[in-house]
C-alpha cells in the first residue's frame, strides 16, 4: 500500500516489492525465494496480468540475484515488465 500511494507504483512495482521484501526478510526457514516469487506471480495474476509468459529460468535468475544483492526492487519490476504482459 505504501508503494501504491506514495511512490505511484504500478502492479509490476507492487509485485516486485512483495517479492523483494519476502526474500530479504527470510520469514521462513526454507523456501523464501520460492514463496517470494509465487507471491509476486499470484499478485500479478490477481490483477489481470498473464504470468505464463515469464520463463522460469528468468524468474529463478532474478530471485537469486535478489538474494545475492545484485538486483533491487526496481530491477525486479523491470524483469516483470519485460517478460509479462497486462
Amino acid at each position: 500500500m505504501n508503494a501504491w500511494h506514495y511512490a505511484n507504483a504500478d502492479d509490476f512495482d507492487n509485485a516486485a516489492t512483495y517479492a523483494f521484501h519476502i526474500s530479504e526478510n527470510h520469514p521462513f526457514n526454507d523456501g523464501n525465494k520460492r514463496v517470494a516469487a509465487a507471491t509476486a506471480l499470484a499478485y500479478l495474476e490477481a490483477n489481470g496480468i498473464n504470468t505464463s509468459g515469464c520463463p522460469s529460468d528468468v524468474l529463478y535468475d532474478a530471485m537469486i540475484a535478489i538474494a545475492e544483492k545484485r538486483l533491487d526492487k526496481t530491477g525486479l519490476a523491470a524483469v516483470f515488465r519485460t517478460h509479462l504482459s497486462p
